[in-house]
């Protein structure tokens, strides 16, 4: 099988899950489109933790950002690429694969950040946290958002009948909130919508600047 060849297969078998997903009444492209939408008036560029299928990088771009997302997952990078491609955005998201916790990139670089159904997979996220702070600007805005209840249940069963575990590492956007507010960040939006929970903190301007 070529390279393309089995690109073409992993876009089909994300299409039938998008599918299965949007017959239980999930929409992902929607729900990723809400996530950053929640986060209101975003600057760039943009930072994108856990790339997945891209599809929050993806959101991002079509706001006019730039947009640089980070992750492990080489596979998954390529597909994301592929569909970003598809888009019709690919130039105007870069991916790279790394490790969010040790980023490359310097001090108060990005506008904003997302992370998008990330926290549920993270055993220690204060690595990650950290970094994140690091890299964003003062006022910069970062966009936790991870599956609800309802949303979970409906993944777990997806991933059942396919065979799969969703394994849960208990990592709440509440537990990161309250890492990040040591660290100069506040809760500014709490809000629920397309099987997600979604929180918006604010990075503070230090006093006299």
């Amino acid at each position: 099988m070529t390279e393309g060849e089995d690109m073409v297969q992993r876009k089909a078998a994300f299409l039938a899950r998008t599918e299965r997903y949007l017959s239980l009444g999930f929409d992902r492209f929607a729900a990723a489109e809400f996530v950053v939408k929640t986060g209101g008036r975003l600057s760039g560029p943009a930072l994108d933790i856990g790339t997945g299928k891209g599809l929050t990088a993806m959101a991002l771009a079509r706001r006019g950002l730039e947009v640089i997302s980070v992750d492990t997952d080489a596979d998954e990078q390529a597909l994301a690429s592929f569909l970003a491609a598809e888009a019709g955005l690919r130039d105007h998201v870069r991916f790279a694969c790394g490790d969010a916790s040790v980023l490359s990139s310097p001090d108060e670089y990005f506008g904003c950040a997302a992370m998008a159904d990330v926290l549920h997979h993270l055993q220690d996220p204060a690595p990650v946290l950290k970094e994140t702070a690091r890299v964003l600007k003062p006022s910069g805005i970062l966009i936790l958002a991870d599956f609800s209840a309802e949303g979970f249940e409906l993944v777990a069963g997806v991933h059942r009948e396919e065979g799969w575990g969703h394994p849960i590492s208990g990592v709440t956007m509440e537990s990161a909130a309250a890492f990040l507010s040591g660290r100069g960040f506040e809760v500014t939006v709490r809000c629920s919508g397309h099987k997600h929970d979604v929180m918006v903190l604010a990075k503070k301007q230090e006093k006299g600047v």
